[in-house]
């Protein structure tokens, strides 16, 4: 590696302990694991925590499984006291890296996310909170209560309406009205500037919340959502790379079901195998299981991939040249 190239994640947990690679992918090593090894494995690993609050969306995205899903008629939130559980198990470990508070929901429409994020700010003190919104629900009264419940990062997507493509002089104008919705000045003329340096993302900092406003095609830069959009483009990709998400991220529905991947869709009449349920297993036994190791060890080197994972295009960015190390490392185990 080149002096100042930026290791990616698999080069960085194999440079930490050859060791901790081998347990994630070998769940059957694990079981000799005492829980405080468990807990430690999971806290060196783990960089986003991918945590639904609730479930329901309003929007109706062409290139979004919600389009055909419950999830923009019904509403549900996660219970009480499976969130005191998971944020009580992350205090043990001092959890200090990312909880992400949506999946396939709109958080603005939970009436009750300031004090759910006050919970976890309070449990949790150290952790970055963050979620991704339309912004349809956002004013300037709802961030100030969002900065004053604890949250340090919101990401706005302005959405296309379904079947068009939206021109620049459209999502200028579409981020100057959010910008007056939360009373800040309309810096236009900085967006146009972005915009013809090939960015499809702006910022604003508003007491203390980094409030990131993106507009990309979905429809071009998107995925399938694990196959379920059947007539998604990437549908006829053949996904060679291997995948960091199993091994750094852990997501949780609303529900407490676990699933491999923040990538797999879920809702009433997804079929979606489970790698277990946070209400009634520690998150750390979920995450050192022979369930979510064997996930793992099929998107561990470079190859043609199966299942949800087939025809995903998710980026990770590692390198071919490390093929030969991660093939041999596999038949150590």
């Amino acid at each position: 590696m080149n002096q100042g190239e930026q290791m990616n994640y698999f080069q960085q947990i194999i440079f930490n302990s050859r060791k901790n690679i081998k347990l994630l992918l070998k769940g059957s090593l694990c079981e000799s694991l005492t829980a405080v090894e468990r807990k430690i494995l999971f806290k060196r690993h783990v960089e986003i925590i991918n945590l639904e609050l609730s479930y329901q969306c309003n929007r109706k995205c062409d290139y979004c499984p919600v389009e055909f899903s419950n999830r923009r008629s019904s509403q549900r939130y996660m219970d009480k006291e499976l969130l005191l559980k998971i944020c009580g198990e992350l205090a043990e470990i001092r959890y200090e890296n990312r909880i992400s508070l949506n999946l396939y929901n709109e958080p603005l429409m939970d009436e009750y996310l300031e004090e759910k994020i006050r919970l976890i700010r309070d449990m949790l003190p150290h952790c970055h909170l963050a979620f991704n919104s339309n912004g349809d629900y956002l004013d300037a009264k709802r961030l100030h209560a969002l900065a004053d419940s604890g949250l340090n990062f919101i990401c706005v997507t302005l959405h296309a309406p379904p079947n068009k493509v939206q021109r620049e002089k459209t999502i200028v104008k579409r981020i100057r009205k959010l910008f007056e919705r939360l009373e800040h000045l309309d810096n236009s003329d900085r967006v146009l500037m972005e915009m013809a340096a090939g960015k499809t993302l702006t910022h604003i900092n508003v007491r203390g919340v980094r409030v990131q406003v993106q507009w990309p095609d979905w429809r071009v830069v998107g995925s399938n959502r694990a196959g379920v959009l059947s007539d998604h483009e990437s549908m006829s990709v053949i996904r060679m790379q291997p995948c960091s998400k199993p091994f750094r991220e852990f997501t949780i529905f609303y529900d407490g079901n676990v699933q491999p991947c923040c990538e797999a869709f879920y809702d009433d009449t997804t079929d979606l195998a489970s790698i277990g349920n946070a209400g009634t297993e520690p998150i750390f036994y979920l995450y050192t299981s022979k369930r979510l190791s064997g996930f793992r060890r099929g998107l561990f080197d470079f190859g043609q991939k199966t299942g949800i994972c087939a025809s995903c295009t998710v980026q990770d960015y590692s390198s071919e040249d490390e093929n030969e190390e991660r093939k041999f490392l596999l038949q150590e185990l």
